[in-house]
C-alpha cells in the first residue's frame, strides 16, 4: 500500500496531475514534460492521481508504457482514485493541468490553490478566468511539454516565485471561492435561469384563430409576468396583427409558403427554433406541421392536443375529445394544464395612430358627417368558404333599406373581394354604399369597424375583429356552428336557421339555403335592436 512521504523530511520535490485519465486530460503531454523536468531536476517525484474508465483502458496502458519508456518509471506513482485529496495536495509542490480541450472550470485548480500548491495550468476555457498569469498561476499552451516542463522548472527553482503564486491565488481563494459566495453564485444562476425561462407560443392561422388567441396571449403574460420571456411562431401574411402586441417579447415569422415549403424547410425552421432555446412550447395551432416543430425544439415542455394529428410528439398534452366547446374555452383546456384558467375572455387588437387617421380620412372622403350612422358588412368569408357568404342580392335590399332611414352601409372585404364588391355596387341601383374591399390593413379594418354602430358578419375573420372592438354584432351562421366559433361577445345578435342539413362544414353546397334562409328582413330588425340602447343582448 503507499504511504504519502513526509513532507517536512523529504528532500525531493513533487509534481502531481489529479485527473481521470483520458486522452482530453492530456496525461501523455503531462508525462514527455516530466521527463525534461526530471533532466533538470533529478529529486523529481510525480503523483497520477485518478484512474480511467473502462473505455479508455487502452490509453491508460499507453500512459504507464511512456512513462517506462522516457525512465521515469522509478519516480513515478499512479495512485489511482484517492478520497482523501487534500492529503495528496499537501504533499505537492506543484500541481499541474495539461488538459488539452476547453476545460469549463477546473475545481482542482482552487482545491490546489486553497492548500496553498502553485498551479501549472493549460491555456483552455474557464482556466483562464481562474488563473491569472505570473500572478496566481503559470499558464501554457495545451499539447506543448516544454513550455509546460519550462514552466514547473520554473517554479521548483525559484521559492520566491513559488512562494507569492501560493500566497496571491490562496489570497483570491478566500476572496471568491468561499461556501458563502459560492451558494450566492449558486442561488444567482438559478434566479437568472428562471428569468430567462423562454416560452413559444406556436399559432400559424388563420386571421380569426389568431385574434382569438389574443385572450390567451395575455392570460398567458399575466401568469408568468416579466420572469419569462414570451415569443410567439405566426405566418408571414398574419404578422402585422401582433406587430403592436403587448403580451410578447418576440414575434418570429415562417413563411410555408416559400423558405420554410415542404419537409426540408420545416426542419430548417425546426433547427432555427431549437437554436433559440426554448424551455416551453404552447402549441395553439394543434395540427402535424406545429406538432412536428415542437418536437424538434426539444424544449422539456411542449404543450397542446393530443389528436390524430401527432399529438404523441407533445409530452403535456390534453385529449381532444370534447366537441362543443366555444373557441375560447377549447384553447383555455391546453393553458388549464398550466394552471392557467379562463377569466377574461376579451379579444383585442393593437391599432396605431395611423392606422386610426387612415380611417377617418377614408370616411372623410365618402363625406360622411360625423353624427351620420354607419353599418358595416363583411360581404364574404373566404374563397375558401363560399358557402358562409349572404347571398348580394340580400345585401342589395338591406343597403336601400339602411338608406331609407339615413344610415350609410360600408361593405369590406379583402382584395379577392373587390370583383364581388363591383357585382354589389351594379346592385344597387338607387343608393352605393362605401366601398372599402382591399383597402384596409387587419388594424385599419379593425378602427373601421370601430366606427359601426353595428357590423353584419358571417363566420369569419371580421366577426373576431368586431368583438375585439365591442361593436354591437350581427353574427350570421350557416354551415358551421356557432357553439363552436362564435367567441364571447357583447351586445350582438346572432342568426341561425335551425335545418335538418346545419351544420354540415361543407365549403360547397349546391343549395346554399342555410344563409338564403335568414332574410334581409330579419338582419334590419336585428340591427333596429342593437342601435336601440334599450333592447336586452341577445
Amino acid at each position: 500500500k503507499f504511504t504519502l512521504p513526509d513532507k517536512k523530511r523529504q528532500k525531493d520535490f513533487y509534481v502531481g496531475i489529479i485527473a481521470r485519465i483520458t486522452p482530453i486530460k492530456g496525461h501523455l503531454h503531462f508525462i514527455k514534460a516530466m521527463a525534461k523536468v526530471y533532466r533538470e531536476v533529478p529529486q523529481l517525484k510525480i503523483f497520477i492521481v485518478g484512474d480511467a474508465p473502462r473505455s479508455k483502458e487502452i490509453y491508460k496502458d499507453q500512459v504507464r508504457v511512456l512513462t517506462k519508456r522516457l525512465g521515469l518509471w522509478h519516480c513515478t506513482e499512479f495512485l489511482g482514485v484517492q478520497r482523501d485529496v487534500p492529503a495528496i495536495l499537501e504533499q505537492l509542490d506543484v500541481l499541474v493541468l495539461a488538459t488539452t480541450t476547453q476545460e469549463a472550470f477546473g475545481r482542482v485548480i482552487i482545491e490546489a490553490q486553497a492548500a496553498g500548491v502553485p498551479v501549472v495550468a493549460t491555456k483552455v476555457g474557464g482556466v483562464i478566468d481562474i488563473i491569472e498569469e505570473d500572478k496566481t498561476g503559470l499558464l501554457v499552451p495545451p499539447a506543448d511539454p516544454q513550455s509546460m516542463a519550462s514552466a514547473v522548472v520554473r517554479i521548483l527553482k525559484n521559492k520566491e516565485l513559488a512562494r507569492n503564486l501560493a500566497e496571491n491565488a490562496y489570497k483570491k481563494v478566500k476572496e471568491k471561492y468561499t461556501i458563502d459566495l459560492m451558494v450566492k453564485k449558486t442561488v444567482d444562476v438559478y434566479q437568472e435561469a428562471k428569468e430567462n425561462f423562454k416560452i413559444l407560443i406556436i399559432k400559424f392561422s388563420s386571421l380569426g384563430d389568431i385574434i382569438l388567441s389574443t385572450a390567451a396571449l395575455k392570460a398567458i403574460k399575466e401568469k408568468f409576468g416579466q420572469s419569462h420571456k414570451i415569443t410567439f411562431l405566426v405566418s408571414k401574411e398574419y404578422r402585422d396583427v401582433l406587430l403592436n402586441c403587448p403580451y410578447i417579447d418576440e414575434l418570429l415569422v415562417c413563411d410555408f409558403k416559400n423558405k420554410e415549403k415542404g419537409l426540408r424547410g420545416l426542419y430548417r425552421l425546426g433547427s432555427f427554433l431549437r437554436k433559440k432555446n426554448f424551455d416551453m412550447i404552447i402549441d395553439l395551432q394543434n395540427n402535424r406541421r406545429s406538432h412536428i416543430l415542437s418536437f424538434l425544439t426539444l424544449a422539456m415542455e411542449r404543450y397542446g392536443y393530443n389528436n390524430k394529428k401527432f399529438g404523441f410528439l407533445l409530452n403535456k398534452s390534453v385529449k381532444d375529445d370534447r366537441v362543443f366547446l366555444n373557441p375560447l374555452e377549447h384553447q383555455f383546456r391546453i393553458l388549464k394544464l398550466l394552471g392557467i384558467e379562463l377569466s377574461d375572455p376579451k379579444l383585442e387588437l393593437w391599432p396605431r395612430k395611423e392606422d386610426r387617421q387612415y380611417v377617418n380620412e377614408l370616411l372623410k372622403s365618402e363625406w360622411i358627417s360625423s353624427s351620420q350612422k354607419i353599418v358595416g358588412i363583411n360581404i364574404s368569408a373566404s374563397q375558401r368558404w363560399m358557402t358562409k357568404n349572404w347571398p348580394l342580392d340580400y345585401v342589395a335590399r338591406l343597403c336601400e333599406d339602411l338608406a331609407s332611414r339615413d344610415i350609410r352601409l360600408v361593405i369590406t372585404g379583402t382584395q379577392n373581394d373587390i370583383r364581388r364588391a363591383e357585382e354589389l355596387m351594379n346592385l344597387t341601383k338607387k343608393v352605393k354604399p362605401i366601398n372599402a374591399c382591399g383597402k384596409t390593413t387587419v388594424n385599419q379594418l379593425a378602427c373601421l369597424i370601430k366606427k359601426c354602430s353595428v357590423y353584419i358578419t358571417a363566420d369569419s375573420a371580421p366577426l373576431h375583429i368586431a368583438v375585439s372592438q365591442d361593436v354591437p354584432l350581427v353574427a350570421l351562421f350557416g354551415p358551421t356552428d356557432p357553439l363552436r366559433h362564435m367567441p364571447v361577445a357583447g351586445n350582438f345578435v346572432l342568426i341561425r336557421k335551425d335545418l335538418p342539413c346545419s351544420p354540415c362544414y361543407k365549403s360547397k353546397c349546391k343549395k346554399h339555403k342555410c344563409m338564403e334562409s335568414i332574410k334581409p328582413q330579419e338582419v334590419s330588425e336585428a340591427i333596429d335592436r342593437l342601435l336601440n340602447p334599450n333592447n336586452l343582448m341577445i
